[in-house]
């Protein structure tokens, strides 16, 4: 088995269904598998092979799905890349994963022309759009040049599928290397709380590029489910496809639920299709799970995990959101208990098992779990020791052994669904001449969830304001990892006996009365 064999199955099985749903295109799966067919063609022609990686720079759309399955049938390895990063780190991953080919979307040309005279490794640029700027390969012209039929290379389970770049503690992205085999159990252990039907139609409304979305994309083609896409989330373009297309299933993180409960007009649309809302990547208020609840009308669930484990872990199951007590209503904060297959614990310091209520780390064993890190092994050494992955979040358990997220030993800050290393962003403040000292921690946002803030003190005699700071870091950082809000402090940063900085100090501040550090 490889990932590419579910989307024969899928073809044998219902090749006249439709498969895709991309604004005015429809495709059926006999005319997808067609399309993947010709993808992985046109690769070799350009002499791409086995064991190469081909990255992709994209928004949703069923360009994106081929892709996932193209090169992957090539023998290849896809290297999503976020869009929302600076041009810097775009080529740093495709440096870093020494990519041949690169696929881009035409509103991303910007983040790859300032840095595409200075890339090492690619050289085939392919454009997913019509009328191909000088020196790109235009998308259909490529695959209507191939042929639709592919003598595909033996492709096994311990193969790599591909590099997913995460936000590194130094400012340099980690490529979690996942194989086949990763994604194939992260299908089986997803298949107990998706429970696919066969009229499902799916909704890419978060981002394909991160795992939690693109992790769908495999489990969906295996289960023959159509597939819908909106390029990017947006509150209106999701309740009118959902509308329009009878969408019965999504996954979405809760900034996107929330925004879409502010839309004003929420209740003018029909969504009486929707039958399960999946989400995950940050914890969710249980007041606004309530209220999107009552909205929506239809199942939540709830998946806990992380790219190193391709990605699920827990699942909190939709009979776990029915609130009949007290007890039923605080497992709502809950991430849920450990899905079947993986083996998952709350561990102290001393590798013992966290008793209920006390905090422990998780960690993780099973076949998700990743090969480790593209050319990093003291990374890898970090996270993967004792036959465990260490995830860096903190929990408690409680007496029925549901798991409950209530800090992140890792210096990170997750806005928005994204991951912000704060030392990333304190790199950056420090480079800035008026800057003394810098401290940067999360801050709960009723939209994003936490948000970054910066605790700054200035050299004696300099002077700067919060637009003069915010500007320096626009300059130099994605726009989701620029401080939202700046406070600046007299004297210097509280330390410890080491002389560290006490973030935990400066964080108790915004956390006063709230049970967990995290949002």
């Amino acid at each position: 088995m490889n990932i590419v064999t579910g989307l024969k199955e899928a073809v044998a099985s219902n090749p006249a269904k439709t498969a895709i749903i991309c604004g005015n295109v429809r495709l059926s799966f006999t005319e997808l598998d067609e399309r993947v067919n010709r993808l992985s063609s046109a690769l070799a022609a350009l002499g791409m092979k086995r064991g190469d990686r081909a990255a992709i720079l994209a928004f949703n759309c069923h360009r994106f799905l081929e892709y996932y399955f193209g090169v992957p049938q090539l023998g290849a390895a896809v290297v999503p890349i976020n869009f929302r990063i600076p041009p810097s780190e775009v080529k740093y991953i495709l440096d870093h994963s020494e990519s041949r080919a690169l696929f881009v979307d035409r509103a991303l040309l910007p983040l790859i022309e300032s840095v595409r005279g200075q890339l090492s490794t690619v050289e085939h640029f392919v454009f997913l759009d019509d009328d191909a700027p000088e020196g790109f390969i235009a998308y259909e012209e490529l695959l209507t040049g191939a042929s639709p039929a592919f003598d595909a290379p033996e492709v096994k389970e311990d193969d790599l599928l591909g590099l997913f770049y995460t936000s590194g503690t130094t400012g340099e992205p980690k490529g979690v290397m996942l194989t086949h085999r990763n994604m194939l159990a992260n299908i089986r252990h997803s298949e107990p709380y998706r429970r696919h039907e066969p009229d499902d139609i799916f909704l890419h409304a978060a981002p394909m590029f991160h795992l939690a979305d693109g992790a769908a994309v495999f489990s969906s083609t295996v289960h023959a489910v159509t597939q819908a896409f909106v390029p990017r989330f947006d509150p209106q373009s999701v309740l009118e496809i959902i509308s329009r297309e009878r969408i019965t299933t999504t996954i979405l993180v809760p900034t996107m639920i929330n925004f879409i409960l502010q839309h004003p007009h929420l209740a003018s649309f029909d969504l009486s299709s929707l039958r399960l809302i999946t989400y995950g990547a940050s914890p969710i208020a249980p007041e606004m799970l309530r209220r999107a609840m009552e909205a929506f009308g239809c199942d939540f669930g709830q998946g806990y995990g992380l790219t190193e484990a391709s990605p699920l872990l827990t699942v909190l199951m939709p009979e776990d959101h029915i609130i009949t007590d007290e007890k039923s209503l605080r497992r709502l904060s809950s991430c849920g208990k450990p899905v079947e297959g993986v083996e998952v614990r709350v561990v102290t310091a001393d590798g013992a098992d966290a008793q209920p209520g006390e905090v422990g780390e998780i960690v993780a064993r099973g076949p998700n779990i990743m090969l480790g890190y593209w050319k990093r092994e003291e990374d890898t050494e970090n996270a993967l020791y004792d036959g465990w992955l260490h995830t860096g979040d903190l929990a408690t358990t409680d007496e029925d052994g549901y798991i409950y997220l209530v800090d992140r030993k890792k210096d990170m800050i997750v806005t928005g669904g994204e991951n912000v290393f704060s030392t990333e962003v304190e790199a950056v403040l420090y480079a800035h001449p008026a800057i003394k000292e810098a401290a940067v921690i999360p801050v709960p946002d009723a939209d994003w969830g936490e948000a970054v803030h910066a605790c700054i003190v200035l050299r004696n005699g300099e002077h700067a304001s919060e637009e003069d700071v915010t500007d320096f870091c626009r300059e130099r950082l994605a726009n989701y990892k620029v401080p939202r809000s700046i406070e600046f402090l007299e004297g210097e940063l509280p330390k410890g006996g080491t002389g560290k900085i006490l973030k935990k100090q400066l964080r108790e501040r915004h956390w006063q009365g709230r049970e967990r550090r995290i949002s």
